[in-house]
């Protein structure tokens, strides 16, 4: 794995030694291949009773989210893909990263192909009709509470 530091030479020294009177920047910020050209690094005004300036880090993160209907998911199809893709992974000899990286392809595939794409935001696989309507009578509860406490 590449690491990049992302210190500028243009940036302010983020410490300052009150000894020396000297500046210097100990404070070095890296960042691996897959998102050093999303992280940026900014050095702020230094705190007051502190020696070093802060350091704002900003990584620029993908906000749509891909939402797979699992409450639809055809279980059995999932399955059967998962493991006939997965037959052709030899284990024997390979590194860790690789294999996890193969096996998540598999899984990743067979969710496209099993798992419809929708889902609602608040979908909780546990959630039963039973719960939803145990909920209703709490809420109902709680609201008859409010409307007329007991003293």
């Amino acid at each position: 794995m590449s690491l990049f530091l992302l210190n500028s030479p243009e940036d302010p020294p983020t410490f300052y030694s009150r000894s020396l009177m000297a500046t210097s920047t100990p404070d070095l910020v890296f960042a691996t291949e897959d998102i050093v050209f999303k992280t940026t690094r900014q050095v702020m005004d230094q705190l007051e009773g502190s020696d070093h300036r802060p350091v704002l880090l900003g990584v620029e993160m993908n906000t749509t989210r891909t939402r797979w209907n699992y409450k639809k998911t055809n279980w059995d199809h999932f399955t059967s893909l998962t493991d006939e893709l997965a037959v052709p992974i030899n284990a024997r000899g390979k590194k860790t990263n690789p294999l996890a990286k193969a096996i998540t392809e598999v899984i990743i595939k067979s969710a496209k192909k099993a798992v419809p794409r929708g889902a609602s935001k608040n979908y909780r696989r546990y959630w039963t009709e039973e719960l939803e309507e145990l909920e209703n009578e709490v809420n109902v509860a709680g609201k008859e509470v409010e409307e007329n406490p007991v003293v």
